[in-house]
């Protein structure tokens, strides 16, 4: 065994077809097939489930993927520290972030990268349960949530500043154009795309609540799986949706009204999280020091 086949491995499991792996990796598909199989034979084990759509791991497979990638990881953590022992921050952060806070964190990375110009960003997306997952186990640097939902002990963390949502509707579904800040029947009968909970914090269950004690029955059309879909929805005129402040106002949509609903706590912030019981480069560390901890 050794690090080209456990390379191929991995690439191989993420692509969960062996012709994708290999175009991935730029080789043909029977050289991988047959480095795969070596690797099997010396592990004395199946790796993968075959069949004519592609393939899965199996038991043995999911407890090699764990353990190496936290051994590539390692590794890359060793390249990066005997680096910048020998000259400036060069570092690859692994940030994992819901949809709606890319705002916030694309200002910082701007920040970093003015002054550290040769560290680079991953982004890692996934459900909340995946992406806390992740940061236990080292696998990302840095965890930013809307509406934070993940409170372990095993983790830091340190709230931002306020980053209100708003209801944002095209015009033409807009009933009151001239009114910024109508009270919550402003609902009524309004088609409504809320974010699916999985993925973020998300105004469910303070929507239903806010409009039975209104008596209002909110018209959810659609659940998207974040802000990016529900922006779209809004833009096509399918539904209005609510997004925090900071994406909006970052960008420019004349086709939209942005309205701050009365009697409804729209009220959110942002959350950075990291795990201090794992080992961080310096890299991290200085990135983390933006947000003064």
């Amino acid at each position: 065994m050794n690090l080209r086949q456990l390379e191929y491995f991995i690439t191989a499991a993420e692509c969960k077809n062996m012709t994708e792996a290999a175009a991935k990796l730029h080789m043909a598909q029977p050289p991988l097939s047959r480095a795969i199989k070596m690797l099997e034979e010396s592990l004395d084990t199946t790796l993968f489930f075959r069949s004519k759509r592609g393939i899965q791991l199996t038991d043995a497979g999911r407890l090699l993927y764990q353990q190496t990638t936290h051994l590539f990881r390692e590794i890359e953590d060793i390249q990066t520290n005997v680096r910048e022992m020998a000259g400036e921050l060069c570092g690859n952060i692994k940030i994992g972030a819901c949809y709606s806070t890319l705002p916030i964190v694309a200002e910082k990375i701007q920040i970093f990268l003015s002054q550290y110009p040769s560290c680079t960003f991953s982004m890692i997306q996934g459900t909340i349960h995946e992406l806390e997952s992740d940061l236990r186990d080292g696998l990302i640097d840095v965890l930013f949530l809307r509406n934070c939902i993940i409170r372990s002990s095993e983790f830091v963390h340190l709230t931002l500043p306020e980053d209100p949502l708003c209801l944002i509707v095209h015009k033409e579904l807009d009933r009151q154009p001239d009114n910024p800040t109508p009270d919550i029947t402003y609902l009524q009968d309004l088609p409504l795309c809320v974010l699916d909970e999985s993925r973020s914090g998300g105004l469910d269950s303070f929507l239903y609540s806010a409009c039975a004690e209104h008596q209002i029955t909110p018209c959810i059309v659609c659940k998207c799986y974040d802000n990016s879909a529900g922006l779209a929805l809004a833009l096509s005129k399918v539904s209005a949706a609510f997004l925090p402040l900071s994406s909006v106002t970052s960008n420019h949509y004349p086709g939209l009204n942005i309205k701050r609903i009365q009697g409804l706590d729209l009220s959110s912030h942002v959350t950075l999280i990291y795990n201090p019981y794992v080992y961080h480069t310096r890299s991290v560390q200085e990135f983390l020091s933006l947000f003064s901890l």
